[in-house]
This record gives C-alpha cells, structure tokens and sequence, in this order.
C-alpha cells in the first residue's frame, strides 16, 4: 500500500542496520502488505529475497516454511552442504521417502544453508503468516535465527496473539508496531476507488484505520456504484463481511457467543457480559477467556472494565453474521440482566420475532425514544423511533419524523436518509414529509447543496400544508444552498427574505433571526456596508428568544447563530482581539440549543483567530479538534480540512499545508461547496507561491477569481486572494496584469476599509514597483505595509513583508540590508512557531554569474528558453500571455547584451557549468 510507505521506509531502515525486525499488527493491519514491499524495495537494490509464507491449510505439514527456503537455495550454497543435509532438504521438499530428520539435523541443515548463502550475498528471509507455522517449523527457524546474525536479514510479520518476536527471530530483534491508518491514509485508499471524502471519513471513523476493512469498505462501496448521497447512507458492514468472516474463523465458538453479547450491548461492560454468559459465579472467568481471546486477535479492547471494538463496524458484522436465531437469544439474556430500563426495554423488543406487532410495545418504544430524547442521546432516540415503527409495522410517520429529527441532531445522516425513505413509503402527510426532508438536507451539512432537490420539494410540502414556520425553514434552506454554492445572491437573497416574511407570519422570532443573520451575509459578500445594520437585528435582544407559533414540532432554524457570524465579520473587517472576546464569551454554553454544528463552527473561528494572531500551536490544537468533531459527527469535511490547512499555515509545515488544501478543495468539490473550494484554492495557491511553484501557484489563484466572479463575491476581504494572485503575477513576469489586479481590488477595499487588504495590496504593489526599478517607492509601500499589519496585530504578515522587504533589498544590490530584514523575518515566524513563508532563494544559495541582474521571472523565462521551449510554450507553463513573454524577453536581452535568442541559451549552457558565487 503506497499510503505506508513511511513505515516501509522504517522498517527497510532498521533492516538495513539492524538485520532483525519483526512487525507486529492485529489482523487486518495490512502486515502482509508492508512485508510485500520491503521484498520489492530490498529486490531493487539487488539483493535477493526468499518469501516463507504459510496458510491455515498448511497448518498440519510438517515443515511447510521450509519448502520455500529449500526451494530458493542456490545450488551453489546446496553444493556447499553435506550428503545428510542435502538428503533432509530433499526429504522436506518430498524428493525422497524415508523417516523423518531428527531436530539437531533439521537445526544443522538451516543454519548451514543460512550461512554458506550468506558468504556469497546477504539475503532476506521474510517469514509471513507465523502464527500457521508448526512447532517444528517454529523451533528450526528460531535456532538458525540466533545463531545467522549477520548472515542473513530476518523480516517477521507477526500477530499480538501468535508467537513472540524471540521465537520467531531470537532475540535483540527491533519490534515495530503498525499503527491503523491515519485519517489521511484512510482518506487516500477510499479515495483511489472514487469515493467522496466524506464517506472517506464515515469509513476510517466505523473501521477505526484497520486497513484491511478500509480497503474491503470501499471496494464494495465502488461495486455497489452509488451516488455521493446514497454512499452516506449506505450500511457499511455488509461490505466488510469477507474480512470479518476470515478473523471469526479463527475463534472458538464460544468466543464468537461472548462478543455477539459484547457486539448487542447498549454500554458494553465486562460484569455485564459475565453475567449474560448465563454461567455461574465459578463459570465467570470462561467469559475473561473469551473476552481476552477476542483482544488478544484484535477485535476488542478491555479497558477498566469497559468492552470497546477499535472498529465499530466490527459490532454490526458480528451481528449479521450471528444468524437471526442466536441475535434473539442474546438479546434475551442481555434484558435478563439489564439494569437500565431503556435498555431492557430495548433489548426485550428486539428478542421478539420481527412479525411480531403489540400496540402496548409501540408505546413502550416511542417512550423510550423520549426518554433518550431527553438526555440528550439523539442517536437511541432515532433508533428506538425506527424499531417501533417496525412493530408497528411501518404505520407511524409521526415516529418517523421524529427519528429523522433525531438522526440530524446526532449528525446520523444514515438514520435520517432511512427515516425518509420509509416515511415517502408511507400516507404521511405533506407537513410530515416537509419536516422529515428538512432534516436529511441539516443532516448533510454542507453537502446540502446535493440535496437541493429534497428542499425545494420540502418548500412544496410546506406550501401544500400551509405551516408558515416550515414554509420559512424550507426557503431558509433553499437560500443556504445558493449562497453557498451555486453563486446565485439574488437568489439567495430572494429566498432569505422568503424566511423573514414567513417566520413573522408563525411569530417564530428564532427562525426569523436566523433568516436576517443569513441575509446580512449575503449583504457582506455583495460588498453592501447594509450588512452591519442587518446583523444588529437579528442581535437585538429577544430576536433569538422562544418557539415560534410552529410549536416543538417545527425543525428548528440553520444552526448559525448571529453571535457568531458576528465574530466572522470581526475578523472580515480585522478586529482580532474583538473576535476573540466575541469567542470566548460563546464558549461555556455553546451548543447546548444551536445544534450539532455550532462546535465545529465555533473551532473553525478559533483557528482562525490563532492562525492571524500569530499562534501557531493553538491553530493547530483547535484544528485537530475540529477534524475529530467532523469525523464524529460525519460532518462536511471541506471546511475542517481548511481550518488544518491554515493552522499548518501558521503552526506546521508547508507541504502538509499544501496537502490538507488539496484535502478539503477536494471534498468541497464533491459537495458542490463552491465557497470552501474557493477557499481551499487560495489557501493552495497561497501555500504554493510560498514554495516558489509560481505555475502551480497561478493556476490556482486563477481559479479562485473565476469562482469568486460566479458567486458574485465584492468583498475582497471575504477570499484574500487579490495580493498573492498579484505577486504570483508578478513573479510569472507580467507585472501589467499585476497591477490591474491590484487596481480592481483596491476600490471596494478603501470603500469597506478593509484595512488588511490594503495592506497586503501595498506589499504586492511594492513588488510591482521593484520590478519597474522604482525602488525608494517600493520601501514606502513595504513600510506602510509592515506598520498596518503591526496595529492589526498580524504577526506573520509582518514577517512576510519582511521577506518581501529582503528581497527587494538583495535585487537593489544592498546584501546586508537584506540579511538583516531577512533575520528579522526568521524571528518573527520563530516566534509563532510557524514555517519560514520562503525556501532559500537561489540569490542566498549563490547567484550565477551569467544571469546576475535578472530577477527571478526573468530567470525562469531565460532557463526555459534554453530548454528549448517555444514563447507559446513557456506562456502556458507560466499562465501568462505571449505578448507577456516576449515583453521579458526583451528586457533579459538588454540586460545580458544579447541579440538573439541562440546568444541567450548559449549564454545560459554556458553559465550552468559554472560554479555559483
């Protein structure tokens, strides 16, 4: 698997310098696959490799192992050895009959063959599936082993519950566990197989990283050949069942009845399971047994007397594959010795046939579904609704929209789909099903914009029923998604003051302020400076108060609470210290009533503020954080993957930066979230320009100014792309397009005093002026720069025009000048803990003295017309325009006293055989 190449890297490492490793993972942790490619990494250095590998079917041959060292023995080393070891490798490889080799000649034989192998080269002996091994296979291994070292590499792939490391190799040999899948890894398996990467994260969340159940998820996932939605709602374990079916084999069957009880357990607790074994006192250590038999393989921990599963897929697995007969009989002993009534009750209506209907067990059920209501498990809320309804016989929508609800409280949008789709099964009326829709489009987050069609059927449903409150909670819905997505403000504008209208109508003050927080978000990316006065409505006092005339059975409004769109504007207009007290005063009861999503939320202005304020670490914190959330709850996973981006940004490194961009520019796109890819592509560009990627760099930021045209974006302080779209200009050469960019985004900047904007314009429009050799003009530029940001209290952004300050310094020949601006940078990002915003640059490395003179676009045109790349050529590469191109060229020819293009690549074939000064 490509995804473990740093642990292939590890382990041919610790080979290469200590001939000893054994790697040590639970079934299904792809042991097997990080064996495969050492062998194929130690092949291609040249040195040979022999592969002993064994099977369950195998388990009964005496030897089995040893065929595949025999078999691969040269004949030279075979010719080394005696007549009687030659007679026992033949008697292994079944060449010959007789009785059986006693042990000391079997010990002799390896270890002799080890040897004279090793004075010729220095094999590695990879030794797979052990824990089939027999124990003389296992003994004679384990002799040769000691006593080869240095003749021979040893690579073991070994199992918690099989035989240890000293056996196997002897010891003093390097242990190295295998750790499941991080989310990224997970993220890049799913993803090879064209799966969206918020499945991605429902899938390393439900297989705990087990690689082997990654991989078996998501190719089913791909067979099955579902639509982005369906794949979120899709049950997982059935295309788990291979693996599973392969890892229960192996246990006895009274382990497999001990963790169907474990699996079937509301809260799992080993007294619990001991006293639902249905054994005696005496008898209860046969349930430890079991218990630890199960741990031992992998599949549970055992902490502090609680039962987990690392993979809860594993939970639903065991189940289906338990039979319907021996689910019920667990469930019956389960009730037997529950103490919690939700439980028992639980536990009780699913030991009954699924024919099985009482009108008493309904109610049973729908009270237990309040009860968990109540204290807050949304999730038990759903399923207790959807288990009545079974018994109910799937005539009661009223319970099905109570679990839709639940589901997208718990951020269960699997729940909710199913919800919905029994509910449309059903004569539910068109209030029931407008409510029901509304909550599978909350439940998808921001990949509600794939759902746009169940909203605006919810907003028909609304209508047919008449319901103001839910005719304003459809059309704030349907306002969200084109705000969000589609680039429509007039529409989404349209459809915002649609809500307000509406909520007055129910007298619902809370949906109301949630339509007026919407709109004056709009207002803000249209550039309107109305979008202040309309956030101070929905703030006033008793705006966000109450139910509304809808009553508790109208969905509550879009979870965006005007407090904390007021700390988005506070950061919009460079008010840091006022958006972290804005914050902080959010926190002790975020979340409470606000709904599942306000915490991430929350963490993603937290980053933000962090990564501004120049603290890295915290950034990067709060963002972990966040992934984590988004992961529980099966969250949209765009927007987290920004917030790590920008924590990497300010805390981390440019590259994993780079990466987490990609991450959620990627999982933004599949949800049609064009706000975030907008984002994500800046943050990208950003990070690329940083890493001097100057086409990589402008092929994002270009993108970034189509998307941010679509969605009819004024505020340039909503996406801060317009300076580094500039300086990557500037960087490609083109410094008139440079300037225009400048020019176009400082009008609506001064306008809205976007002080940060201005700023960051001012640094680009210093490189614009260096460029043009106006030097003294760019050092008041830089100045005003460094002064702005300093009040604004952006320290990085300081130490970036610092950088830039350096580098107009060293192109006006002033070196000490630009070391010390350039020191000055390195203490700042020091300080926060943050990457230097610049690799070195070829001028500190040492400038050739062929091109001294050029700046770097020139330099980059001049090395590729050497190349042999035409203007058009190089205009693609550096996305700028050929009239562009041969603007430059003209200047390097003049600069350089060349009067031909073959003058220019001699000179510069010339100069790349000199040693840099």
């Amino acid at each position: 698997m490509t995804v473990r190449g740093p642990l292939v890297d590890q382990v041919c490492g610790q080979l290469r310098q200590a001939g000893v490793v054994a790697v040590i993972g639970p079934t299904g942790f792809g042991k097997s696959a990080v064996l495969d490619a050492v062998c194929t990494a130690w092949q291609a250095a040249g040195d040979p490799v022999v592969r002993l590998s064994s099977a369950r079917a195998d388990a009964n041959i005496a030897y089995a192992p040893l065929m595949d060292l025999f078999t691969a023995c040269p004949a030279e080393v075979r010719g080394e050895l005696s007549e009687l070891q030659r007679s026992t490798m033949d008697w292994v490889l079944r060449r010959v009959a007789g009785p059986e080799p006693d042990t000391a000649t079997f010990r002799g034989t390896v270890l002799s063959c080890l040897q004279a192998w090793g004075r010729r080269a220095r094999p590695l002996l990879s030794a797979d599936d052990v824990q089939w091994w027999g124990p003389g296979s296992l003994d004679v291994f384990g002799f040769a082993a000691r006593r080869s070292r240095g003749s021979v590499s040893l690579l073991a792939a070994l199992r918690p519950d099989g035989p240890s490391p000293h056996d196997v190799l002897g010891g003093g040999a390097v242990e190295i566990g295998i750790p499941p899948l991080s989310p990224e890894e997970s993220a890049a398996v799913v993803r090879s197989f064209g799966i969206p990467l918020r499945t991605a994260g429902r899938i390393h969340a439900a297989t705990g990283g087990s690689p082997r159940l990654v991989s078996d998820i998501a190719a089913g996932l791909a067979r099955a050949g579902r639509s982005a939605t369906a794949w979120d709602a899709e049950p997982l374990a059935p295309h788990a069942r291979k693996a599973m079916r392969a890892w229960l084999a192996d246990l006895a069957e009274p382990v497999r009845r001990v963790l169907l009880l474990a699996a079937l357990a509301a809260d799992p607790s080993l007294d619990g399971i001991r006293r639902a074994t249905g054994y005696t006192a005496d008898a209860a250590p046969t349930a430890d047994a079991a218990l630890a038999t199960a741990q031992d393989a992998g599949l549970i921990r055992v902490i502090d007397g609680a039962v987990s599963f690392p993979a809860p897929v594993l939970r639903e697995g065991i189940v289906a594959e338990a039979g319907r007969e021996s689910v019920r009989r667990a469930h019956r002993a389960l009730a037997a010795v529950s103490t919690g009534a939700d439980d028992r009750t639980w536990h009780e209506a699913s030991a009954l046939a699924p024919a099985t209907t009482a009108a008493r067990l309904v109610l049973v059920l729908a009270d237990a579904a309040a009860a968990a209501r109540e204290r807050g498990d949304h999730t038990r809320a759903a399923e207790f609704a959807l288990l009545a309804v079974d018994r109910a016989g799937g005539t009661r929508p009223d319970l099905l929209v109570s679990a839709a609800r639940d589901a997208e409280t718990a951020g269960r949008f699997d729940l909710a789909w199913t919800a919905l789709d029994r509910l449309d099964r059903t004569r539910a009326g068109p209030a029931q099903r407008a409510r029901a829709r509304i909550a599978v489009v909350d439940a998808a987050g921001r990949g509600a914009a794939l759902l746009a069609d169940i909203a605006a059927r919810a907003l028909a449903d609304a209508t047919a029923a008449d319901e103001p409150a839910l005719v304003s909670a459809a059309h704030l819905r349907l306002a969200w998604s084109a705000h969000l997505t589609r680039g429509y403000p007039a529409e989404a504008l349209a459809h915002a003051c649609a809500a307000v209208e509406w909520a007055d109508r129910a007298g619902d003050p809370a949906s109301r302020a949630a339509a007026i927080t919407l709109t004056a978000r709009i207002q803000q990316g249209r550039g309107s400076p109305e979008h202040a006065g309309t956030l101070r409505l929905a703030l006033q006092p008793g705006a966000t108060g109450g139910t509304g005339a809808g009553g508790a059975g109208d969905p509550p409004p879009i979870s965006d609470d005007p407090r904390r769109v007021a700390v988005s504007f506070a950061l919009l207009e460079d008010r840091l210290d006022e958006a972290g007290r804005l914050l902080d005063a959010l926190r002790p009861g975020f979340g409470s009533a606000a709904g599942r999503a306000d915490p991430g939320r929350l963490l993603g202005c937290a980053v933000l503020i962090h990564a501004h304020g120049g603290d890295g670490r915290a950034a990067r914190e709060e963002a972990r954080r966040l992934l984590a959330l988004a992961r529980e709850l099966g969250a949209s996973p765009g927007p987290p993957w920004y917030a790590a981006a920008t924590a990497e940004l300010a805390g981390g490194t440019l590259e994993q930066a780079l990466a987490y961009a990609g991450l959620g520019l990627t999982a933004s796109e599949e949800e049609k979230d064009t706000v975030f890819a907008a984002h994500c592509l800046h943050l990208s560009g950003r990070t690329r320009l940083f890493l001097r990627d100057t086409a990589g760099a402008l092929a994002d930021l270009l993108r970034v100014r189509d998307l941010v045209r679509e969605l009819s974006v004024r505020d340039p302080a909503a996406i801060r792309y317009d300076a580094d779209l500039a300086e990557a200009l500037v960087a490609a050469g083109d410094v008139e397009a440079a300037a225009r960019t400048i020019a176009d985004a400082r009008d609506p900047a001064r306008e809205l005093s976007r002080r940060g904007v201005l700023a960051s314009l001012d640094r680009a429009q210093a490189l614009c002026a260096a460029a043009a050799g106006e030097f003294t003009a760019a050092e008041r530029l830089l100045t005003r720069a460094w002064e702005a940001f300093a009040r604004l209290g952006y320290p990085l952004e300081c130490g970036r025009v610092l950088l830039t300050h350096s580098a107009v310094e060293q192109r006006r020949r002033r070196p000490a000048r630009a070391r010390e601006l350039h020191a000055a940078a390195e203490a700042v990002f020091r300080k926060a803990d943050a990457p230097l915003w610049e690799p070195d640059r070829p001028e500190r490395t040492g400038a050739r003295a062929g091109l001294a003179g050029l700046t770097d676009a020139e330099q980059r045109i001049a090395e590729l017309v050497a190349d042999g790349c035409g203007n058009r050529d190089i205009a693609a590469s550096l996305y700028v325009s050929v009239k562009t191109v041969e603007a430059v060229l003209t200047r390097i020819y003049r600069k350089l006293g060349v009067r031909s293009r073959i003058q220019l690549v001699a000179l510069v074939h010339k100069d790349r055989h000199q040693p840099a000064r």
